[in-house]
């Protein structure tokens, strides 16, 4: 094996644009970020039902984002995505959700994470 060959296998495949929007890779790509919520102790199912109702039209759609995860007496987690097709959470966006989080009387901790690939998580 030359170096020439070498260097050829490690370069990614020539995709179509057609392929890569397909994939969702390069330009198609799609951004998010995880999100891990725990709610204090002494909350009772209605309280904890009014804040997802609240989290989901005044933190999520007001914001054209979409949410995918779990919810249990203690905690939220799941992913934060742009709802627009080819679209991707930003900083701003995980900024905003953040202070608004904060804000809640109901949070004990929040923890966002670092923007990555919404489908492939790299």
């Amino acid at each position: 094996m030359t170096a020439a060959t070498t260097a050829n296998e490690k370069k990614a495949p020539q995709r179509s644009k057609r392929l890569r929007k397909k994939l969702f890779q390069d330009e198609f790509a799609t951004f998010g970020f995880e999100l891990e919520c725990e709610f204090k102790n002494d909350l009772t199912d209605e309280t904890i039902s009014q804040f997802v109702d609240s989290f989901f039209i005044d933190a999520i759609n007001a914001e054209n984002l979409v949410f995918g995860g779990g919810l249990s007496s203690k905690r939220l987690s799941g992913f934060i995505g742009s709802s627009k097709r080819y679209g991707s959470a930003t900083e701003a966006d995980k900024t905003k959700l953040l202070a608004w989080l904060k804000a809640q009387p109901q949070v004990a901790t929040v923890e966002l994470g670092e923007i990555i690939d919404a489908n492939y998580y790299v």
